[in-house]
């Protein structure tokens, strides 16, 4: 029950930081904000697969990280440019 719980507590997490980002975009906030938005994002999907990260070997985590990463910019533009267009600024 523990662990399904902080699953879902890191899901809601995810969420929240794309919703930011979508809330950026739709709201034609700077381009610095949103970096920052982005940058907290990395930061919280870091620390909070730390344990799992930990555990891996060196080779296995660069690629996992890799592949998580582009996973994340894409989420993160995706949401971006998602706000960008209900706004109607593209």
């Amino acid at each position: 029950m523990h662990r399904a719980r902080s699953d879902l507590v890191v899901a809601f997490g995810d969420l929240g930081f794309a919703v930011a980002l979508f809330a950026c975009g739709l709201f034609n906030a700077p381009a610095v904000l949103t970096g920052v938005a982005g940058g907290a994002m990395v930061a919280y999907w870091s620390a909070s697969r730390q344990r799992v990260l930990q555990r891996l070997p060196a080779k296995a985590w660069a690629r996992l990280t890799g592949v998580a990463l582009f996973v994340i910019i894409a989420i993160e533009a995706g949401a971006y440019w998602l706000g960008l267009g209900l706004a109607g600024s593209i």
